[in-house]
């Protein structure tokens, strides 16, 4: 069985990790392509036969599968060559067929018997109705689904029938459990489609809370939209429901409102964290290729390129040093510490991973040209970092890491230099900050880019937050209920507010009395977060030292003020 995430406190030393991966939608198989290119994967399990990897795509239709499953049988292919046996690498692809209307139906209107099954709190409710109206009209693969239609045809291939969802899981988590080397399973899906979203509050429970028992972490990877993807989705309404259904997973105290009223099954399922991942910088450095051709093929291209160079850059990130360097990232988040050494941000929870791309082959320099240029042109973009952060002004925290990738000819010493000095100033807050930074190789001699790091992060410091939720208030009632997912299937949608219980969000699809035990001024953004995260680990700090007994050497006021 595998075993849980392990750090040695006293020694600093630390196991390899096996990484694991359920991309959702055609952003999330594009991290499993990029997770296949890369080679740590590959050698770790030629050299240690302790590990093994899981690896699955999901998505409704194969039109953006083959690819990845491309790579998936050439990875194959490579093992077989290194004596790998083929048991220790687990790859599946899951197409979920769109199914007829009558079937679709048939399984939500079973909705509250399967709850029944796993919800021992669940309420029958008398006034129950399917979450999708029987007007809707089943589009064709493809095509795109709203999050709550996504949620029903997860929730019917899960469920009902021959369960197919359930089975690639349990399959999944065999091959988990059967490394004897500490795991982590990555979930990376856009927030912004329609298809990940919907999905993945129901995918991270089953595999988090269910089929792995919360044991092994369970990382979320969400990928914001950007200004390339065009006006459907670039901040479209379903952003603005999924930040918000993931804020209540991932702040501590809203997703106790839940699980008080709802059982535990409603905790957060991503017990690894959670990566919020910012594409915008990269997008604008990767536009200028050329204005030839016809412009959809060429606006196409442009966010095929994007994309994947964001993909390529978090999961280079993920596997190296074998998922040391991704764990390590952790622990400042508070999600990799032993128990008592775990502190929450609470609404803080988040951690931005933004690619910030410097240079490209062929944009504004060309090979070959004088070094000076290059310099220009790479300073130019680092100070477009807070420009296309996807951060409001003003955000800080006390903690910041940046890996730097370059080539050697590049200077690592002028960019880290230039990198630093702009995080810590617009970043960082004054005094016990810290910044760490890790200069990396890169094997293109005009490429460099900063994954840049940063902890501590609301959703109210996310721009994609305010924009995306000026394009959910343009929508009637029925196409919001469309762009939410968790908690519909209990009734309340949980960005809006409470019918019977004025202050509270949730209202009830079906006019009852469910609702959510959440602020609904929190969930709108109107009451915002202690202004960064240090302020809520100090007053953590502060409960966990304040000494209820008197003790030699001063009162347990004394005392607490010693220790904190």
């Amino acid at each position: 069985m595998a075993s849980s995430s392990i750090y040695n406190s006293a020694t600093g030393t630390q196991s390899p990790h096996c990484i694991h991966a359920i991309g959702i939608g055609r952003t999330g198989a594009s991290y499993i392509e990029a997770l296949l290119r890369t080679g740590e994967i590959e050698d770790l399990l030629a050299e240690d036969p302790r590990a093994t990897c899981a690896v699955m795509v999901v998505d409704i239709g194969d039109q953006d599968m083959a690819i990845a499953v491309d790579y998936a049988n050439s990875f194959k292919q490579r093992l077989q060559s290194r004596g790998v046996a083929p048991d220790r690498f687990n790859f599946q692809a899951i197409a979920l067929p769109v199914p007829e209307k009558a079937e679709f139906f048939e399984g939500l209107n079973r909705t509250r018997e399967f709850l029944k099954l796993e919800y021992p709190r669940y309420y029958w409710n008398p006034n129950f109705e399917s979450y999708v109206s029987h007007k809707y009209k089943m589009p064709e693969a493809g095509s795109h689904f709203p999050r709550l239609v996504a949620k029903g045809i997860y929730a019917n291939a899960y469920y009902a029938g021959e369960r197919p969802m359930d089975v690639a899981l349990r399959s999944f988590v065999e091959t988990v459990e059967k490394s004897t080397l500490p795991s982590m399973v990555l979930v990376p899906f856009s927030i912004a489609g329609g298809t990940g979203s919907g999905m993945v509050v129901d995918l991270a429970r089953h595999l988090s809370n269910v089929k792995l028992g919360r044991r092994i972490p369970v990382i979320g990877v969400g990928q914001l939209s950007h200004v390339g993807d065009g006006d459907a989705v670039h901040n479209c309404a379903g952003q603005y429901t999924a930040l918000n259904e993931l804020d209540c997973m991932l702040d501590d105290d809203k997703n106790a409102g839940v699980t008080t009223v709802w059982g535990d099954l409603y905790r957060s399922p991503f017990t690894g964290g959670f990566f919020v991942v910012n594409p915008e910088h990269s997008w604008h450095r990767l536009t200028a290729y050329t204005t030839t051709g016809e412009k959809e093929v060429r606006q196409g291209f442009k966010q095929m390129v994007t994309n994947r160079f964001v993909a390529n850059s978090f999961m280079r990130f993920a596997v190296m040093d074998y998922g040391r360097v991704l764990f390590r990232s952790l622990r400042p988040a508070g999600f990799t510490g032993a128990p008592h050494e775990t502190l929450s941000s609470k609404s803080r929870n988040w951690t931005l991973f933004d690619v910030a791309k410097l240079t490209h082959p062929g944009v504004q320099v060309l090979p070959g040209e004088a070094g000076s240029k290059w310099q220009s042109v790479i300073a130019q973009w680092i100070d477009f970092i807070p420009k296309y952060s996807g951060l409001k002004d003003g955000f800080k925290t006390d903690y910041a890491e940046v890996h730097i990738h370059a080539s050697r000819d590049m200077g690592f010493e002028n960019i880290e230099k230039g990198v630093k000095e702009l995080i810590s100033s617009s970043y960082l807050l004054e005094g016990n900050s810290t910044y760490q930074s890790y200069n990396h190789e890169f094997f293109d001699a005009l490429t460099s880019y900063a994954n840049i790091i940063l902890p501590g992060v609301a959703k109210t410091d996310l721009h994609a937050f305010w924009e995306s939720q000026k394009n959910y208030d343009k929508l009637d009632w029925e196409a919001k209920l469309h762009e939410h997912a968790w908690l519909v299937d209990i009734g309340p949608m949980l960005s809006e507010p409470a019918i019977r219980f004025e202050g509270m969000a949730g209202e009830c699809i079906w006019g009852c009395a469910c609702w959510v035990v959440v602020p609904y001024d929190q969930v709108r953004g109107d009451k915002l977060p202690p202004p960064n995260r240090k302020v809520i680990l100090e007053e953590g700090i502060a409960a966990m030292t304040r000494t209820v007994v008197k003790t030699p050497g001063g009162e347990p006021k004394q005392l607490a003020r010693q220790h904190a």
